[in-house]
């Protein structure tokens, strides 16, 4: 592990385990996977989402549709309510998702860190300074 001197971010997942960027890698350590060691050197590019809103307001739209057709057919509008409840749910699970593309990786690391911003920010200047 590197020293606290060289440490730029270190927080927590909100799904359990620690991100920590110091000023020559980034480090994952999730409770439930293998950790993860990326050198700066190999970091491509990194990109935050904050939320999703087509898919927020797609999800909101079928809530709409499903209390509009109350009326018509019961079961069909209680399924369409449902389904866009979930989606709303799952749209906001995945918010401040924080994607880091790695050379030679064909799929990003994507974390969610509890203060995604402020990882962002650090990740963002450790590169600029690399």
């Amino acid at each position: 592990m590197a020293d606290e001197s060289e440490t730029v971010y270190d927080g927590a997942l909100r799904g359990g385990g620690r991100v920590t960027v110091t000023s020559e890698r980034v480090l994952v350590d999730r409770p439930d996977e293998e950790s993860v060691v990326v050198p700066l050197s190999g970091v491509v590019d990194v990109t935050l989402q904050d939320v999703d809103w087509f898919l927020l307001v797609m999800s909101l739209g079928l809530v709409g549709f499903g209390l509009a057709s109350l009326g018509r057919n019961l079961p069909l509008a209680a399924f369409f309510a449902v389904a866009g409840v979930l989606s709303t749910a799952l749209t906001y699970r995945k918010r401040g998702a924080l994607r880091i593309g790695v050379s030679g990786e064909t799929r990003p690391l994507k974390l969610f860190p509890v203060d995604s911003q402020a990882c962002y920010d650090a990740l963002a200047a450790a590169l600029d300074e690399s």
